[in-house]
């Protein structure tokens, strides 16, 4: 079976000339225009990273952003003069094409088949019966039918594969067996050993927590399907402070993965050029909104700690705020971080100038605490959702453990209320203030009440 594109736009017809540009360094306002409005000027490749010419299909470099290499390739070319433009179905089947033969290497999902052969489109959980695997293998002409059948499912309409559990449990379902198939003619590896040794690169990729003086750090990170959308950060800035880094990159599986790997590199990056929060994130900001997915966005706290006097400046960017306990303060519970725009959204000063740096300081018996959201929206089989309420019942509960115990232990309790499925990706960072102070006195341990405190008296400052 051919593809429907091979033999419908095999030529094309040529059209009268039309108006030359005004000059040679210029375009027609008309164009210029259709650059700037025109879907069909708006057809990009899932990493934004190739431009596809709406006259011819054929992509166009597009690292500095589609406008811009729009422009330019109009400017050195007459095809915008010689021909007529593309239908959109066309040239969506040009993108899915490009996105399919990057993303088949990487992406197991896109590899999975029935027993019969037909393939499994990830988008729809729907078998295609139009698309199969020639002598087992995935060829050209099948990557050509897998891009017949995206367009024609408007598989783009979210540009999100459903959860690889599911898809793997359909193909079982439909077949008895969960098949994946090589790509080409490489052997691919099969869904697990591709997820577990993704799993690992992205441990691998997760920095070791410091051991200072002064601070104990712990982190508990579950991803919810084999790799996470998650991530965390702990590291030095050039001032001496330490950067405090929980994000949460929106959708699940391995595309968000992807961009967690990215993210982490490019966190690591701006930050060893600059120390000042709202400066570091609006670098980072603008360096990894084009590697986001349209709609895709990441929400991120961010601290910065001395860990001479135990400052804590802290941003959030579209994050929750982040929590700090002390039992023996006037303020047993506090939520720090003021609300700011998320990742992905704006660039520039647009961006900047959303967020607030909030300094709070970090005293002997300060427990800081921050996590993503698969925490407190955990739900039951009732759909009972975990909630604040229960994670400040958890984190007293577990106050007096060594901070690894606190982490694990309050993860413990998310997955005994979800009943063993969490339903996303979990992280909780925790640092400890341990470091007695000179002037303190600690209380005897037969004194009436030592060591403790009425939880009834707990004051929760609002989300600022």
């Amino acid at each position: 079976m051919k593809s429907r594109w091979t033999s419908r736009f095999g030529s094309r017809r040529a059209m009268p000339p039309r108006a030359a540009p005004a000059g040679a360094n210029s375009l027609p306002v008309e164009l210029l225009k259709r650059i700037d409005l025109d879907p069909l000027f708006q057809v990009m490749t899932s990493d934004q990273q190739q431009w596809l010419d709406p006259y011819t299909g054929k992509s166009i470099p597009a690292g500095h952003g589609r406008v811009q290499a729009a422009r330019e390739y109009m400017l050195g070319t007459n095809v915008w003069r010689e021909q007529d433009t593309l239908p959109l179905e066309r040239l969506e089947y040009e993108r899915w094409r490009l996105d399919l033969i990057r993303l088949l290497p990487l992406e197991p999902r896109l590899r999975l088949f029935g027993k019969d052969g037909t393939w499994l489109n990830p988008y729809t959980g729907e078998f295609v019966p139009s698309v199969t695997r020639e002598d087992g293998k995935i060829t050209v002409r099948t990557v050509s039918l897998m891009a017949d059948a995206l367009v024609a499912a408007n598989a783009s309409a979210s540009g999100r594969m459903l959860e690889a559990q599911y898809l793997v449990n359909q193909a079982k379902a439909s077949s008895g067996r969960a098949n994946t198939t090589a790509y080409f003619h490489k052997q691919a590896p099969t869904f697990d050993e591709a997820m577990e040794k993704a799993k690992s690169v992205q441990q691998h990729m997760l920095s070791d927590l410091p051991h200072l003086e002064r601070f104990q750090f712990a982190a508990h990170y579950s991803p919810h399907h084999g790799v996470s959308g998650d991530f965390y950060e702990v590291m030095s800035l050039p001032d001496g402070r330490i950067l405090l880094v929980v994000g949460d990159v929106s959708g699940h599986g391995v595309q968000a993965a992807l961009v967690v790997a990215t993210a982490l590199k490019t966190l690591r990056f701006v930050a060893r050029q600059n120390s000042d929060l709202i400066g570091l994130l609006t670098a980072f900001n603008d360096e990894i909104k084009t590697d986001l997915l349209p709609g895709q966005f990441i929400t991120l706290f961010a601290g910065a700690l001395d860990p001479d006097t135990g400052t804590l400046a802290c941003v959030r960017a579209g994050h929750h705020p982040a929590l700090v306990v002390n039992l023996h303060g006037d303020v047993v519970l506090r939520k720090i971080g003021k609300t700011g725009m998320a990742i992905g959204i704006a660039t520039g000063s647009a961006f900047a100038s959303t967020l607030t740096q909030e300094v709070v300081d970090l005293t002997p018996g300060h427990v800081f605490i921050q996590y993503t959201d698969g925490l407190t929206e955990a739900m039951n089989p009732a759909e009972d959702e975990y909630g604040e309420a229960r994670l400040y019942a958890s984190l007293f509960a577990h106050l007096r453990d060594l901070p690894q115990d606190l982490v694990d232990g309050i993860a413990r309790e998310v997955a005994h209320h979800a009943e063993g499925s969490v339903g996303d990706d979990l992280t909780i960072l925790a640092v400890v203030a341990t470091a007695i102070a000179p002037s303190a006195t600690p209380a005897k341990s037969d004194e009436p009440g030592s060591g403790t405190r009425d939880l009834a008296s707990v004051e929760v400052f609002p989300d600022a």
